[in-house]
């Protein structure tokens, strides 16, 4: 685990999974879209087009929000991102918990980059803290490498991406 100091919070970079059973507030899918019925299965359903397979992240934290639906065709992602992870953290400062994780399962197998992931959720960060927080600890949980990275530039050069 890799860690960042951001005007004094420690946020912490891992690849998941994650135990998040120690973490105030985690933010989370809702579910996983696994994929979508075959004709095979379709044909013995009778009167329904298909459905959707999918499965819920699991969770143990204290309290849960999810992330809203979003995809990489909504050209508004961006703003969808940023503002989540903000309310996300005005709850957490509500609630008086001391850590936020935010997993990005979700986000990428809604097929989001990785990189507009990052620099959302790092800017959001960065500009929760310039207020002043309680918060402690800021956990950013991947599920792939290359997020991992994106977490890791963005972290890196956050005054360039908020500022330029």
């Amino acid at each position: 685990m890799e860690h960042h100091d951001l005007r004094g919070i420690e946020v912490s970079v891992q690849l998941g999974p994650c135990d998040d059973s120690d973490i105030g507030l985690v933010v989370k899918a809702q579910s996983l879209p696994v994929g979508i019925s075959s004709q095979s299965i379709k044909g013995s359903i009778s009167g329904n087009e298909g459905f959707e397979i999918s499965i819920r992240e699991a969770a143990n934290a204290e309290k849960i929000r999810h992330w809203p639906d979003v995809s990489i065709q909504n050209p508004n992602r961006r703003k969808i991102v940023y503002q989540a992870v903000r309310d996300a953290l005005k709850e957490a400062e509500q609630a008086n918990v001391s850590s936020v994780g935010f997993f990005t399962l979700g986000l990428e197998v809604s097929r989001v980059p990785s990189w507009e992931v990052a620099e959302e959720i790092v800017k959001a960060v960065y500009d929760h803290v310039k207020i002043g927080t309680g918060l402690d600890r800021i956990i950013l949980v991947a599920s792939s490498p290359i997020q991992v990275s994106s977490f890791q530039f963005a972290l890196s050069n956050i005054k360039i991406i908020r500022d330029g």
